[in-house]
């Protein structure tokens, strides 16, 4: 670095703010909790579904393409919430791949 960058690099780096987690103000500390609820819940809405494949071995009906689909598009949602280091978007998007390939796997095993 040149002479007197340093001190701007570090003045740059003074100015980015990061939100505290978890957030003091308690509606956005809500927002949170209710946002990690979710990420557990609407993956195990596909339970119904997986425990109707493997318990009656039927895949019919079931487009192994559009499961492989929902499969791929939730990659770069992971990889957005990894980069921003967001939990309950990583917690939603790993659980959505776990059911996701095990609907894949019963339409591949039964369909």
């Amino acid at each position: 670095m040149r002479h007197g960058e340093h001190h701007l690099h570090q003045r740059h780096r003074i100015r980015i703010q990061h939100q505290q987690y978890p957030n003091p103000d308690p509606k956005i500390r809500a927002l949170d909790n209710v946002c990690m609820a979710f990420s557990v819940i609407m993956p195990a809405t596909t339970i119904p579904q997986i425990w109707k494949t493997y318990y009656y071995q039927d895949a019919t009906g079931l487009s192994l393409l559009m499961w492989v689909l929902y499969c791929v598009a939730v990659i770069p949602w992971l990889i957005y919430g990894i980069v921003h280091k967001s939990k309950p978007i990583i917690v939603l998007n790993v659980l959505w791949i776990i059911v996701q390939l095990i609907m894949v796997a019963g339409i591949m095993i039964y369909g």
